[in-house]
């Protein structure tokens, strides 16, 4: 019987093994992908490695992929490291078939998931199947990139259940192979009938039960088999089970020898199951596991209990350091020494190394995306911000940010970092075009500069202020262009500010231009009238004219070049009304911004009104006010001796 025909004993497996077979067997179009759901231990692993299979025996030329999350988050990495990242998602794109197993398990390696993306893409493009198993709904997966979820729900998804007892007794008849007879049917129908969370520990339990056997002569009881494999005995098969054979004659050193035997076995059976546990658990960490197979390897030893202890607490360790090497250095936390307990030293240098570094310039904490004002005219700017805080590296990337002195780049770009790093995206570096060009400078030496390299090309998403000052830095832009070329292959988000359009000053590399010009443009014009209330409402918030309508409206009528210029205004209004003793007003607002900072003001109490003319004397030097100057004379002769005065 073949892993398929077990599977189908089960009715509501029959879709899922008819698609499995049909994906082996090619015998239709792509599914594009399927899906498999099903809970743990339910065999997906299994079905998976059944289409492996039966796809090479029936075509051996086919070349076929399979993979984890984990796996190909290692190998990825590698290669990218290698300069190879483009060669493997090439190898995997031209895959005949690609098997994704655990895809929940995807959210922790958040490097793969545009990969997997574009390579969803791309094999649906070219006709060639993927399959992808999961545990949880797709639309469950929390952290699972939007991109891979659509992907994923556009192509067909079936489901497999829990095997029941017939089936998993026909997978134990096939598993148990070579060995075939040394347990009677009564052992199988006993362990298929046991209760066990996944299928791997009824696989685990019948190879424990054929060592036991091959070991012992004396025929194995379905009760005997059922307590050496840790399960309840319950109630034994139906009446078309083997009746249960007598035990032989034994004498009384017989006897002891077996209860010996007995012991012995569930001793052993205990630290195995808990050094495979232990083995399922760190692999699940990604975490090499070479320490504890060498134990289970081992016939009979000594005392395991100081290995196992001693791996576990170098397991955490590794964990930990791990974790902090991807916070401050993201290039060393792919090492393979973080994947590995027996290399603690050398995961330990490597942080040490990681804490010595200069940190990575990050985007300022007050700045908040929330904070950044829209309007009309800046609507398609904030636009691409949003999308690139819901789909980091996938929309527009590199996206470029231009406008005039005190326009808001700067509030954008740290603004949209900080979002960015509150999507869990790390480490975000946001830097100025300066700083970028001062860090290059002072690379002393090939050392130096590949350690900086090397650095910039594993950050989350890369943001730079003032990119045209960069003009003239010759090097600083070889190095930022491979730095964009580096970051466009390993899909992370770039965003670039710059107070002209490319095309409107010289003195940048041909290459970087090329590289910026392939994303999105967007330009932040000066304040409309929107963004100037939005700005002018946030800076009176904590003022005693935080309500007033009429200065509110006063103070957004007036133009401004920038968001700058709009601060500078209402904090000219703030320190005369400070200065005077008095709220601000709509009145206050007209004397400074209109009739300049040379008026003198006089000091009022709180309460006092009273208005003031706008009419002023002639020669004091002061500005006229627009509003209030007598424009039309009675004679000719007066407005000649007003204008000579």
């Amino acid at each position: 019987m073949s892993d398929f025909e077990a599977f189908a004993v089960d009715p509501a497996n029959r879709p899922a093994v008819e698609a499995a077979a049909a994906i082996a067997d090619a015998e239709r179009p792509p599914y594009a992908p399927l899906v498999v759901i099903g809970s743990k231990g339910s065999g997906k692993t299994e079905l998976l490695l059944a289409i492996a299979e039966r796809a090479r025996t029936r075509h051996p030329g086919r070349r076929i992929e399979f993979l984890d999350p984990g796996v190909l988050a290692e190998r990825f990495r590698e290669a990218s490291l290698a300069n190879r990242g483009g060669d493997y998602r090439d190898r995997l794109a031209e895959a005949d078939m690609l098997l994704l197993d655990d895809l929940e398990t995807l959210p922790r390696h958040r490097e793969c998931q545009g990969l997997l993306a574009d390579l969803f893409d791309a094999r649906r493009g070219a006709g060639r199947e993927t399959v992808v198993a999961s545990s949880a709904e797709i639309g469950a997966v929390e952290g699972l990139d939007p991109r891979v979820a659509r992907r994923l729900q556009q192509g067909s998804e079936v489901r497999l259940a829990f095997p029941t007892a017939a089936a998993r007794l026909a997978l134990l008849r096939q598993r148990e192979g070579a060995g075939i007879g040394a347990l009677s049917e009564e052992v199988l129908h006993a362990v298929a009938e046991a209760e066990f969370p996944s299928l791997r520990d009824y696989f685990g339990a019948l190879s424990r039960l054929l060592a036991f056997q091959e070991a012992s002569p004396v025929p194995l009881s379905a009760q005997d088999a059922l307590l050496l494999i840790g399960a309840p005995a319950g109630a034994l098969p139906g009446p078309t089970a083997a009746p249960p054979l007598p035990p032989p004659p034994e004498d009384e050193f017989n006897a002891f020898l077996s209860e010996v035997a007995d012991e012995l076995s569930e001793q052993i059976d205990r630290w195995r199951e808990r050094i495979g546990q232990a083995v399922l658990r760190w692999s699940a960490e990604g975490l090499r596991t070479r320490r504890l197979e060498a134990l289970l390897a081992t016939e009979i030893p000594a005392d395991p209990e100081p290995t196992l202890r001693a791996y576990e607490a170098a397991a955490r360790e590794i964990v930990a350091l791990a974790a902090e090497a991807g916070a401050i250095s993201p290039d060393l936390a792919g090492a393979e020494a973080f994947r590995d307990p027996d290399q603690l030293a050398a995961a330990r240098v490597l942080v040490e190394e990681a804490r010595s570094r200069a940190p990575l310039s990050a985007p300022l904490p007050h700045y908040r995306w929330e904070d950044f004002a829209e309007g009309p005219a800046s609507r398609l700017s904030v636009r691409a911000g949003r999308d690139i805080i819901m789909e980091p590296g996938h929309r527009y990337s590199p996206l470029l940010v231009t406008g005039g002195p005190g326009s808001g780049k700067s509030h954008f770009l740290h603004g949209l970092g900080n979002a960015l790093t509150g999507r869990g995206i790390g480490p975000v570096v946001c830097l100025a075009g300066p700083a970028f060009a001062a860090e290059v400078r002072a690379l002393a030496d090939a050392a130096a500069t590949d350690d900086w390299r090397r650095r910039y090309r594993w950050v989350g998403a890369f943001l730079l202020d003032d990119l045209h000052l960069l003009a003239g830095e010759v090097r600083a832009q070889q190095e930022l262009a491979a730095l964009v070329a580096e970051l466009l292959e390993g899909r992370r988000q770039m965003v670039f500010a710059s107070l002209r359009p490319l095309d409107h000053f010289a003195g940048l590399d041909v290459r970087l231009v090329s590289l910026l010009q392939s994303g999105l443009t967007v330009e932040l014009p000066p304040p409309d009238r929107e963004v100037r209330l939005a700005v002018i409402r946030k800076l009176l918030a904590e003022s005693p004219a935080a309500d007033d309508a009429a200065l509110l409206d006063y103070l957004a009528a007036r133009p401004a070049e920038s968001v700058r210029g709009v601060q500078g205004m209402v904090q000219r209004v703030l320190s005369a009304a400070a200065a005077q003793q008095i709220p601000p007003s709509p009145q206050l607002a007209r004397e400074v911004l209109e009739l300049g900072p040379s008026v003198p003001h006089r000091t009022r109490s709180p309460g006092a009104g009273g208005r003031v003319s706008g009419i002023l004397a002639p020669g004091a030097g002061l500005v006229r006010s627009g509003e209030k100057m007598v424009k039309h004379w009675p004679t000719i002769t007066d407005r000649l001796i007003a204008e000579l005065r």
